[in-house]
C-alpha cells in the first residue's frame, strides 16, 4: 500500500485507477478485498469539499479516503 502526495494525473500516468471513495470500517474492508485480489493500493486522504456527497462522512467525523488500485506487475 502506498500513500504519497501525487496528483490524479500523475497517478493515472503510472497506471492507477480510482476505485472508491470511502472511510471507516468500509475503507478497511475494501482495502483487504483489493489486497486479497492481488492489487497494489494507493490511498489519498481528501477533504469533504473534494467529493460530492459528504453528509455521512461529516456526521461520522471520519477521514475521507480515495482508493486507487492497479494490477501488480508480472
Amino acid at each position: 500500500m502506498q500513500e504519497t502526495g501525487k496528483t490524479r494525473q500523475e497517478l493515472e500516468k503510472e497506471g492507477w485507477e480510482l476505485a472508491s471513495t470511502t472511510s471507516g470500517a468500509h475503507l478497511r474492508r475494501t482495502l483487504e478485498m483489493y489486497q486479497e485480489l492481488g492489487f497494489d493500493v494507493y490511498l489519498e486522504e481528501i477533504t469533504s469539499e473534494e467529493c460530492g456527497c459528504t453528509i455521512c462522512y461529516v456526521t461520522g467525523n471520519e477521514a475521507i479516503t480515495r482508493i486507487y488500485t492497479r494490477r501488480k506487475p508480472g
